[in-house]
């Protein structure tokens, strides 16, 4: 099965969607799940709505509320829509962690948001992808993703990319999400 990408930049280019930049507050999420993928079950606080993310100050025509929230930051925020949407086309180990979306002067601008949250799989093609890393085996950086066709036989239809904080969608998911939903851009991802 073909595979996308999630762009976390969403439509940017458009200076339309809401853009967020920086660090999730209201939750110590030293494992890095949000990006990477992983539980949250036991770091979540009780009142979801305590953990927060501001829009970029550096992005201020970026207010409207799309579907997906674009970011600099590998988080993948969606609408309760997209949420609905993804349950039910029964997308399986997935979590959905709501949150406050705070404007440019701190006040709420929708609690309509939702973090996804998958656990990492293993699909890179190790040794055709160009991933960085340093002298701990941490990656600093990605030239350039191939999912191995081998390793996506029994992938979920969405999943984070082990060890690169990406996310991928199967190809009939990204469709709906695409023409369904607004602010989400795919890459087709190399396969082999």
């Amino acid at each position: 099965m073909q595979y996308y990408i999630l762009d976390s930049l969403g439509e940017y280019d458009d200076e339309k969607y809401c853009h967020v930049e920086g660090l999730v507050e209201g939750v110590d999420d030293d494992q890095l799940a949000l990006e990477c993928g992983g539980s949250l079950s036991d770091i979540y606080p009780a009142d979801p709505f305590e953990v927060t993310m501001e829009l970029d100050e550096d992005s201020p025509k970026h207010i409207e509320k799309g579907d997906f929230v674009s970011t600099t930051d590998d988080y993948v925020m969606v609408s309760t829509k997209v949420v609905e949407e993804l349950k039910k086309n029964n997308i399986k180990n997935v979590e959905f962690w709501p949150f406050t979306l705070m404007n440019h002067k701190g006040r709420i601008h929708s609690k309509d948001y939702n973090f996804v949250v998958t656990q990492p799989y293993d699909a890179l093609h190790l040794e055709l992808s160009e991933i960085n890393r340093d002298e701990n085996n941490t990656v600093i950086g990605v030239d350039k993703i191939v999912l191995d066709n081998r390793k996506l036989e029994n992938a979920p239809d969405v999943f984070h990319i082990n060890d690169i904080c990406r996310m991928a969608f199967s190809e009939p998911l990204a469709k709906i999400l695409q023409e369904k939903y607004t602010n989400f851009v795919f890459d087709k991802a190399e396969q082999a």
